[in-house]
């Protein structure tokens, strides 16, 4: 877990959507944000996740997020927190560098076979029309 709860600020408002009553009479989305300052990242790191994650951040420079899934405002602010949590997880998660290869020498010559026989499929179609095709070839 990355980021430190205290950190994380919190505002609560009516839900749209399902949930019958409830929905008119409690405020059960909450929205989250936490100042990318905050977190206890080197620089580095936190500018990759400005980086990554520039729509998601706001001009004060606050990673933002909601949750309105859930009909209990603690279960909605649980899920708040872990989906700032996985974004940052993710934006900080580097790929492993792809090492380019080579074909083999049998996937070589197959293919040089499939194309000498494309080859002759075509040149078996010509007309004799204009002989000076095969003078080209």
């Amino acid at each position: 877990m990355v980021i430190d709860e205290q950190n994380v600020k919190i505002k609560t408002s009516r839900a749209s959507g399902p949930g019958g009553q409830n929905v008119n009479k409690r405020s059960t989305r909450v929205q989250a944000w936490i100042t990318i300052g905050a977190l206890n990242l080197s620089e580095e790191e936190k500018n990759r996740i400005r980086e990554k994650l520039a729509n998601k951040i706001n001009e004060r420079d606050e990673l933002e997020t909601e949750s309105d899934e859930e009909r209990a405002q603690e279960q909605n602010r649980d899920r708040a927190i872990e989906k700032l949590n996985t974004l940052v997880e993710e934006a900080l998660h580097e790929d492993a560098l792809r090492v380019p290869t080579e074909p083999h020498q049998g996937a070589i010559e197959e293919r040089l076979h499939h194309k000498r026989l494309r080859y002759q499929k075509k040149k078996s179609r010509r007309t004799a029309k204009n002989p000076d095709i095969e003078n080209v070839l």
